[in-house]
């Protein structure tokens, strides 16, 4: 039997709030068009279909699209949801999607209760059991061995109950048929690529190697980007990774899909099949000067782009995006500062303090009227009225009042103070 392994659509994500949609689309096309040359018997994908829990009515119609494609050309789906997919959601679609030879896995079940897939080749002479294992939460996979009927022990690590879980379903493969594991899982050691949620990349969900079987012919797998062999696996055991560079983070790297071919007791023959849909994401760096000589295809890339420049000053990002359209990151490298001899902060004022750090990031001194906002600011925020500038200017020339001033002057009044203080001056120079 001939499988294509394919993950991580995230449909609907944008990338620095430019839609990647139709770019998406064209990947998905060049998917089907890929399973159709390829003639194979079933596609696989394995978590993460929609960016979203909540997808877009138009990211959906980009997946449905993409469903119906394969429908069309005779081919069955196994789809295992992710930890960006809406279980629920899947779960109720799961129904009307079989009737269209689409078998979805929304969360984790047992061998008898549709954690095996059965798949049959077209000419129906060979047949293809499939362990499927969705992406499950820490909370839920205290109870995956409750699941399996394995609960001997009351509590298990994720990385074990997960094992538990993977053995028990690959344990109820039948002899003379092909086997494979599809799961949204992270092995311990694969190679990530700064665009994955973090929270679910490390050591809380890792799953050791020796968590996949050796009776499984080919595993195929999703949650991880960048495609790449998972290490450490004793099978073969393959990332298809994401369908486009989805992130600065998969600058540089080729997505594919896999190809794998199965036949009962041999062992499997795996190869990628590169993807050229989606722009290219790319990093270039230095001055306004010399990023006029780089040569950009506007059309194909975006980019992520370094502008080395003596300091900050207004307007350098709109300079480099006059320059370079595509550019959808800029960011200011310049160098730093000489190392300043230690300040005693208690010693200064705010407005001080403020005034301070505007010269050391902005290496030019604030005007007279930012730090008067900035005053007027800090006494708003401290519950204080701060008084007027023509005021303060005031109180700073007349004479200061004596201990048996007026007793109207109210506290915090500085207009009444001003006129005190006046009034004081006229009767001294009387």
């Amino acid at each position: 039997m001939k499988i294509l392994h394919t993950s991580d659509w995230h449909v609907g994500r944008t990338l620095h709030r430019v839609s990647r949609m139709d770019e998406t689309r064209a990947a998905l096309r060049e998917v089907s068009e890929i399973a159709e040359r390829e003639q194979v018997d079933a596609v696989v994908v394995c978590g993460d279909i929609f960016e979203s829990q909540s997808p877009s009515a138009e990211a959906e119609q980009a997946v449905y699209e993409a469903l119906q494609r394969f429908c069309d050309q005779g081919v069955s789906v196994v789809l295992i949801t992710g930890n960006h997919d809406h279980p629920g959601r899947w779960h109720a679609l799961a129904p009307l999607l079989r009737r269209f030879n689409v078998h979805v896995a929304d969360d984790l079940r047992g061998p008898e209760d549709g954690g095996i897939v059965e798949i049959r080749s077209r000419d129906g002479a060979e047949s293809l059991q499939i362990a499927v294992v969705p992406w499950v939460s820490e909370r839920r996979s205290y109870t995956a061995a409750d699941l399996m009927g394995r609960s001997e022990k009351t509590y298990q690590s994720y990385a074990d109950s997960m094992s538990t879980a993977i053995h028990t379903l690959c344990e109820a493969f039948e002899q003379g048929k092909c086997h494979m594991l599809a799961g949204h899982v992270f092995i311990s050691g694969s190679s990530v690529s700064q665009s994955e949620r973090t929270l679910t990349i490390g050591d809380i969900y890792a799953v050791t190697p020796n968590a996949i079987p050796a009776t499984v012919q080919y595993a195929a797998l999703g949650h991880v980007h960048m495609p790449q062999k998972a290490p450490g696996v004793p099978v073969p055991c393959r990332y298809s990774g994401s369908l486009l560079q989805l992130d600065f983070g998969e600058a540089g790297q080729t997505k594919s899909a896999v190809i794998c071919e199965l036949e009962p007791g041999k062992p499997a023959k795996i190869k990628e099949v590169p993807l050229s849909s989606g722009r290219r994401l790319r990093d270039i760096s230095g001055t306004l000067e010399s990023l006029t000589l780089e040569t950009v295809d506007l059309d194909c890339e975006y980019l992520r782009v370094t502008l080395t420049c003596s300091g900050p000053r207004p307007g350098l990002s709109d300079q480099v995006r006059e320059l370079l359209p595509n550019a959808l990151v800029v960011k200011l490298e310049y160098p730093d500062n000489e190392e300043v001899a230690g300040v005693d902060i208690r010693a200064k004022s705010p407005r001080e303090l403020f005034q301070g750090y505007l010269a050391a990031r902005y290496q030019s001194d604030p005007s007279a009227d930012l730090l008067d906002a900035f005053d007027q600011l800090l006494a708003e925020a401290l519950g204080e009225a701060r008084p007027p500038v023509g005021q303060l200017l005031l109180l700073d020339a007349l004479p200061p009042l004596s201990d048996s001033a007026p007793s109207r002057i109210a506290e915090n009044d500085p207009a009444a103070e001003v006129q005190a203080r006046a009034e004081v001056a006229t009767v001294g120079s009387g």
